[in-house]
């Protein structure tokens, strides 16, 4: 979440006074800094071609056409040429703001949702956006269409974080939306505009510097290394190894990093500021200690939706598989739901900030370190302390919590598996949106068993040029009559004949007599080994379950299957090779012959 803030410089709609940060800028002060701070950006670059030209000049008063002249005038056109065609010519793909893909919610939708934002924003004395935008992420921000470098109003767009609708609870997402507003009601958005033209024409131009100073050197350390194989290859002794000298692009990117570093200063030391001032309005909406709690819960929010996608929404990724429709981020509530996963989000929200704690205050941050925030708001008044305040001191509910019972944010939308739906499609690729769907009590099981089928498919076909059948592809059909046919033509002494069709390493390939006898055993023993698995997962004897509060997979197998399983691969690839044992297990219920027990044990790394 950006809770990113400006001074506060209009009255709210109570009639009470706004509160401006102390050492914050009005609009016009800091739209003449990031003006001046861009011009700049050009009046540097005039200057350098200035300097060049004055220096030509020094070198044309000279003693004729020397060698030094003539270096001088060939490097002063060198660096010149890099002014004008990186500096002054081209525009990045970073000089705009770019488009935030989600799905936008118009107010005939979602009437609850707009009214609830409509009447957030007459409390904090401000127009309200002209479209809500649901984006993926635990983050919140706002955008203002502004012309005139920010002297005329334009469209406002707001975009919410499908995370912090999810996984917040309404007070607290008031926080957020009343910190956003107070973007609008400080005029803050009216230079997004300009400081995003800024900050792209700065980042292009070191970037593009630097990849051109690297790519020279580079170039140089070729030609370096070339000259010194012809002197090998003539006999010749290798010269003196000199370091590439640095080219102009080498030069010119210090000094426009140097500038960049200026303006991240000047214009984020003025950010870091405003935002203190909008956690001030947020305080205000929905009170000191839940907006307190909403910045303790949102990094929670974020390492819960990273593990999410990571472990859950994309576990199919390998195999081309998701979870039904709507569930890509809207099953981040099944993970928040779950009593353990709640209990470790309580943990984090209430624990020490120490992730936060933990990091350097850099002058280059827009926003303040998370833990001063909180810090910050705490020091506020309380309501006692308010009422002996004067009345333009008075921040108004600064200490006031919520009274009202905790409704889940998600309860302001109607029908929210169709805007999260919707979101999926906004934001996923074509490729993506063309997996399968599959049932989340099904996925693990059908990752699994796709993947293994994978693995398992040379082995198939090896076995079908051996025997001269059609090959199967075991994703679509039952793996255990292969599987069994597999064991008959082992037991017939056919194992190297399919091991040696088999797909070969490098090494493999290179070997030969015991060696090349072993990497195929070692192939052999590892494709059998998935194969082993998914008829075991096709007969029932393994299942492969979704877990919510611990590791993502959890595997339920027979107590003592996984190391029977290594046993027995192990017999039927021996010399002379025992199929008898991995019969047994997988047609005795998962369990070693002379196992008597019939309890199932979890184990998610077993297999």
């Amino acid at each position: 979440m950006r809770l990113t803030s400006r001074p506060a410089d209009r009255a709210t709609a109570a009639g009470e006074p706004a509160v401006r940060e102390r050492g914050v800028p009005g609009t016009p002060l800091r739209a003449a800094l990031v003006l001046g701070l861009l011009l700049g950006f050009y009046v540097l670059a005039l200057l350098l071609l200035f300097v060049l030209a004055v220096l030509d000049l020094f070198l044309a008063r000279g003693p004729g056409l020397t060698v030094v002249a003539v270096e001088g005038y060939l490097g002063s056109l060198a660096i010149a040429w890099c002014v004008v065609r990186v500096v002054l010519l081209t525009r990045g793909p970073g000089d705009g703001q770019d488009e935030v893909p989600g799905v936008s919610l118009t107010p005939s939708e979602q009437p609850e949702l707009w009214r609830h934002v409509r009447n957030l924003a007459e409390r904090v004395g401000t127009r309200p956006p002209t479209e809500i935008r649901v984006v993926p992420g635990a983050n919140a921000m706002v955008r203002e269409d502004a012309r005139w470098l920010g002297l005329l109003a334009g469209e406002r767009r707001l975009f919410l974080g499908a995370t912090l609708l999810i996984g917040l609870p309404q007070d607290e997402l008031d926080a957020v939306l009343g910190h956003e507003l107070g973007h609008y009601a400080h005029d803050d958005t009216r230079l997004g505009g300009l400081l995003w033209a800024l900050h792209g024409r700065l980042r292009h131009t070191v970037h593009t510097l630097r990849r051109r100073a690297a790519r020279d050197e580079a170039e140089e350390r070729a030609r370096t290394a070339a000259r010194a194989a012809r002197r090998r290859a003539a006999g010749k002794p290798p010269a003196l190894k000199r370091e590439p000298k640095p080219g102009p692009d080498h030069y010119l990117a210090l000094v426009f990093c140097a500038y960049a570093r200026l303006c991240l200063r000047l214009t984020e030391a003025v950010s870091r500021r405003q935002e203190y001032a909008a956690d001030q309005v947020a305080a205000r909406v929905a009170g000191r200690d839940t907006t307190a709690a909403a910045l303790r819960r949102i990094p929670a929010l974020e390492a819960a939706d990273d593990l999410y996608l990571r472990e859950y929404a994309l576990m199919g990724r390998d195999v081309g598989l998701l979870p039904p429709e709507g569930q890509f981020h809207g099953g981040l509530a099944q993970l928040l739901a779950d009593p353990a996963r709640q209990a470790e989000l309580d943990a984090w929200t209430r624990g020490p900030l120490q992730e936060v704690v933990s990091e350097e205050s850099s002058p280059y941050d827009s926003h303040p370190l998370t833990a001063d925030r909180i810090a910050a708001l705490e020091a506020l008044p309380t309501l006692p302390e308010l009422h002996a305040l004067p009345a333009h001191h008075a921040l108004p509910d600064a200490g006031r919590t919520t009274t009202h019972p905790r409704r889940a944010a998600l309860a302001l939308l109607r029908e929210p598996d169709r805007v999260l739906t919707g979101l999926e499609r906004a934001v996923l690729s074509r490729e993506t949106l063309s997996w399968r769907r599959v049932p989340w009590a099904e996925l693990p099981a059908w990752t699994r068993r796709e993947s293994w089928a994978g693995e398992a498919q040379p082995l198939l076909e090896a076995m079908a040029q051996l025997t001269g059948a059609r090959s199967v592809h075991v994703s679509r059909a039952s793996a255990v009559p292969h599987f069994h046919q597999l064991l008959d033509l082992i037991d017939h002494g056919l194992l190297y004949d399919i091991a040696g069709r088999l797909p070969r390493s490098e090494q493999a390939g290179r070997s030969s007599g015991r060696a090349a006898r072993e990497f195929a055993r070692t192939a052999f023993r590892s494709a059998l080994r998935r194969l082993a698995l998914l008829t075991a997962l096709d007969t029932g004897l393994c299942r492969w379950e979704l877990c919510w509060s611990g590791p993502a997979v959890r595997a339920v197998a027979p107590e003592g299957f996984a190391e029977a399983l290594e046993e027995a691969l192990d017999h039927a690839i021996a010399e002379p090779p025992g199929t008898s044992p991995l019969r047994a297990l997988l047609a005795g219920g998962g369990r070693p012959p002379t196992a008597t027990s019939t309890s199932t044990s979890t184990a998610s790394s077993a297999f």
